[in-house]
């Protein structure tokens, strides 16, 4: 038995001297190869080390050009002060690679930037709902990142207030030193300063909606939302052919959401009236009185989501209302409680549209002449 299991095995003294010659000859050309290659990769002006750089910075640089008559919404902010690890409130519309800019809250630059197919350069406009920190925080470092790549004239910014002005002043002056670092180092016919600068672009509050902007790709109509006692607050209709866009900004629930039937994609405020109380009551019980008051007064100016007592809710006034898709943002308390969860659940349940709740980055594509929305 012993002998037959060894038939299979090599015996080293059944070897010739020429194929151990040969087998040896093969391993030294082998290494004299792998040498060779390491030594081009570390000196060659070609060498894969560069390959590997530049497959390195090209997400980061190149930004590759978007499918043609595709109306892009990409979410770079869905939170609330009241949620802070999470970027603020800013909703990107992007077509045929020029960007527009909904509200710019903190941190959702960052986002624009890393999210890989939007070019900061082609930012055409930014329109702001109102003047509440998370729609306006951003907007030094938006105006910053389209300048240091590329752009050729001030950043205008639309608005329905005049405290709009206030903002786009503020930002200007805040910036300033920023700008002349920038110039001086790099020159003028590099950085040209009036290029890095906000223009505030004021609009009558409307009395109906009414278009505010238009160009070859979109037009864009505000109207009137109640968000007192913030004065001009408004929405937006985002119109590119026969798709459309509605962003709500902050609001109070609204009597009659006529407006939005036949629109694809409505995005809307939320908040959960009867868990913010409860927050609310927790905040005085544990002897934080300051957030016992933030969370009783938010409810009295921001769109409650679900039906409850004699409170009426969004799940009921859109009832009978033709929409596409209902896309939540803004949702107070933070949308990833446990709690904030299951009413979540029970609406997009109950609720006779399409619910999303919108992620940072999650990017919605209307392919024009067509009625479908794909989500990535």
């Amino acid at each position: 038995l012993f002998q037959s299991c060894n038939k299979g095995k090599m015996n080293i003294n059944n070897i010739s001297e020429g194929k151990i010659l040969k087998y040896l000859a093969l391993f030294f050309a082998f290494l004299m190869l792998l040498t060779a290659a390491v030594v081009l990769t570390i000196k060659s002006p070609g060498s894969i080390k560069e390959q590997l750089y530049d497959r390195a910075v090209e997400p980061l640089l190149v930004i590759p050009p978007n499918q043609p008559d595709v109306l892009r919404i990409v979410y770079t902010g869905v939170s609330t002060p009241l949620t802070p690890h999470i970027a603020q409130q800013s909703v990107v519309i992007s077509i045929n690679n020029k960007n527009y800019v909904f509200d710019s809250g903190s941190r959702s630059t960052a986002n624009f930037i890393s999210q890989g197919t939007l070019e900061a350069a082609f930012i055409e406009a930014v329109f702001i709902t109102h003047t509440h920190s998370d729609h306006i925080g951003s907007l030094g470092e938006l105006v910053l990142a389209s300048w240091g790549r590329g752009r050729t004239s001030s950043m205008p910014v639309y608005g329905a207030s005049e405290l709009t002005q206030n903002v786009v002043d503020g930002f200007n002056l805040a910036y300033k030193p920023d700008r002349n670092h920038r110039v001086n180092h790099h020159g003028e016919g590099f950085f040209d300063a009036e290029n890095g600068l906000l223009v505030a672009k004021i609009f009558d509050v409307p009395t109906s909606e009414t278009s505010v902007f238009k160009d070859n790709n979109i037009e864009v109509f505000a109207f009137t939302v109640p968000h007192g006692p913030i004065h001009g607050a408004v929405g937006y209709r985002i119109v590119s052919g026969n798709r459309s866009v509605i962003i709500s900004g902050d609001t109070d629930l609204m009597d009659d959401y006529s407006f939005a039937n036949g629109v694809d994609v409505l995005i809307h405020e939320a908040i959960l009236e009867q868990e913010s109380a409860e927050i609310s009551r927790a905040a005085y019980r544990v002897g934080n009185d300051r957030m016992g008051v933030v969370f009783h007064d938010i409810q009295n100016y921001h769109a409650n989501l679900v039906d409850y007592d004699d409170q009426p809710g969004l799940l009921s006034r859109l009832e009978g209302i033709d929409i596409g898709m209902l896309a939540l943002i803004h949702i107070i308390p933070d949308k990833d409680e446990l709690i904030t969860k299951r009413v979540l659940r029970r609406f997009k349940s109950e609720s006779s549209h399409e619910v999303t709740v919108v992620e940072d980055n999650m990017v919605m594509e209307l392919p024009l002449n067509s009625d479908k929305i794909f989500i990535k």
